[in-house]
């Protein structure tokens, strides 16, 4: 029997109506019956194969495949075909759908079912429209490079020193602060707290539920972070 190193839950949906393992393997997320990890048919937004998640000897990962609406680690969006390190409790965004990894241990997955939730009882969903211009935040991450965006990351996950991030990710403090410090002038903010602000408001624009396109200016234009 594969041993389970996570569980995929859906954000605000009970684990008693969807939940993925992620085995010691790699495993295709998406829409096709024939996929690893199916993602339900009423989120018509995720690809037919949208990402590929799995765990390895250095932990937990994901892969965006390519997919039309692009994949989202606590709102930093994924490199095509590229791994990305993950972590207990990170949030992924497959086009709008939220999912979470949790611990195959946590306290969560022994709640009992609601007695209160009858045979006929059915589960609201909500509909994302996939933008077909890229958002304000779609274009400023993409000056980002691959080292920068796993900066963001790990500042995501509550890290908040230059030692920290560097043994996160084998690099020296200097170095960390040198690629901090050009994610601030590439996005133009000047603090932790303010990267952190800006990259909330930008997963929450991201998830909205039928969401506006952004114009061309806007889509070009400078974001100014909020003082």
């Amino acid at each position: 029997m594969e041993s389970v190193a996570a569980y995929l839950l859906m954000t605000n949906v009970s684990h008693h109506e969807w939940q993925a393992s992620v085995f010691e393997r790699s495993q295709v997320m998406g829409r096709l019956p024939d996929c690893d990890i199916v993602i339900p048919e009423e989120f018509v937004h995720v690809s037919r194969q949208h990402a590929l998640v799995g765990f390895d000897k250095d932990g937990l990962w994901i892969q965006d495949l390519g997919s039309s609406g692009g994949t989202q680690l606590n709102g930093v969006p994924l490199v095509p075909s590229a791994k990305t390190r993950a972590e207990i409790g990170d949030r992924v965004s497959l086009s709008g759908l939220e999912l979470y990894f949790v611990s195959p241990d946590a306290s969560i997955l022994d709640e009992s079912v609601d007695e209160t939730e009858g045979e006929g009882t059915t589960r609201q969903t909500v509909q994302f429209t996939a933008k077909s211009i890229k958002t304000v935040g779609d274009v400023r991450l993409a000056s980002l490079s691959p080292a920068e965006l796993e900066i963001v990351r790990w500042i995501c996950r509550g890290l908040t020193t230059f030692e920290e991030i560097g043994r996160k990710l084998y690099r020296s403090p200097h170095t960390v602060r040198t690629q901090l410090g050009s994610v601030f002038k590439k996005l133009d903010v000047h603090s932790r707290e303010q990267l952190l602000a800006l990259m909330r408001k930008w997963e929450i624009a991201w998830t909205q539920p039928d969401p506006d396109s952004v114009g061309p200016n806007e889509t070009l234009g400078p974001v100014k972070a909020d003082h």
